[in-house]
């Protein structure tokens, strides 16, 4: 059967993914620091390579045609058949090298994980780290990143997890917010109060907050005139500016307690935590550079006592 690469480059192949996963030209070029009119002409030149258009192009955005989804399907296959070949040779070598595709929480990777990177790059400059951040993290069987940074270990059944990291669950309000609204002294006090809502995507119903009540942990139904989607910080930076009172993980509101912009409430019955684990599939552990990975995160982050008593495995709706 004849080819038809010709000059048709890797690099050609793996914009159009991404501009595919983006519906966008213009992000796709701010992504790979290119201008978007080198993206149009790269598309272009790729679809008339293949006589068929592979988007529909609108003022806005652009979407694929029929012809582009089993393209772009065809496309990942390739890209990673070809990611796998190059760090199965690179594992071969004594020195971790290769590319590592690592999925993880918003929040999680701002606060906790990025600020770790300079170190990891010094200690591992041949190691290339991709990060994939979500609210939600993707079941075993639909992702394809090797190391999943995630509490929600149900998602992972059969991969291997280690912990490396406790999260408390807290319910914060500005000083602001306290003056000017009713008493907050007992879990019963939240009925009075505007209570920051999160939903998941799917779900019409927000999330209820976890409280240790008579030493067990209940799960109490909130209520307030502002709700957030799959976005925890959007929860924080509304309780600073003083719109009303939010629950989330210590570490987020860390600087904004110790300058005063947020004030901790409830503190006898938010003693819920998260126990954040770091998993991989077993064959996976065999690899240098995500044994590297797994095994500095777990140096950096795990904390020199124990684990919390109570901890919750995933939000209840």
């Amino acid at each position: 059967m004849p080819r038809h690469f010709d000059d048709l480059m890797l690099g050609t192949l793996e914009l159009f993914c991404r501009a595919a996963e983006l519906q966008s030209f213009s992000q796709a070029a701010q992504v790979l620091n290119i201008s978007p009119a080198a993206v149009s002409k790269t598309i272009a030149r790729l679809e008339q390579k293949l006589g068929s258009p592979l988007f529909v192009r609108t003022t806005r955005h652009v979407r694929l045609t029929e012809a582009g989804e089993q393209y772009l399907s065809y496309c990942r296959t390739a890209l990673d058949a070809m990611y796998d070949a190059e760090n199965a040779l690179l594992d071969m070598k004594t020195i971790p090298a290769g590319k590592i595709r690592v999925c993880l929480p918003n929040d999680y990777a701002y606060l906790k994980v990025f600020p770790l990177m300079p170190k990891f790059r010094r200690r591992y400059p041949q190691i290339e780290v991709d990060f994939h951040l979500r609210f939600r993290i993707p079941r075993q069987e639909s992702t394809d990143c090797d190391i999943v940074m995630t509490s929600w270990l149900n998602y992972l059944p059969d991969w291997i997890a280690t912990p490396v990291d406790f999260a408390m669950f807290r319910i914060y309000a500005s000083p602001d917010y306290l003056k000017k609204a009713p008493p907050l002294n007992t879990p019963e006090d939240l009925r009075h109060h505007n209570c920051l809502q999160m939903h998941l995507q799917e779900q019409t119903r927000p999330l209820r907050w976890p409280l240790v009540i008579n030493n067990k942990i209940e799960h109490i139904e909130t209520r307030g005139d502002a709700a957030f989607y799959e976005d925890v910080m959007a929860a924080y930076y509304m309780a600073v500016s003083g719109n009303g009172v939010a629950i989330m993980h210590d570490f987020i509101a860390r600087k904004a307690v110790a300058n005063g912009q947020l004030v901790p409430v409830l503190e006898p019955w938010t003693t819920v935590s998260h126990i954040y684990h770091i998993a991989c599939p077993a064959e996976s552990r065999k690899s240098p550079r995500i044994r590297a990975f797994i095994d500095f995160l777990t140096e950096e982050l795990r904390p020199a006592g124990a684990f919390p008593e109570h901890s919750v495995i995933v939000p209840v709706r």
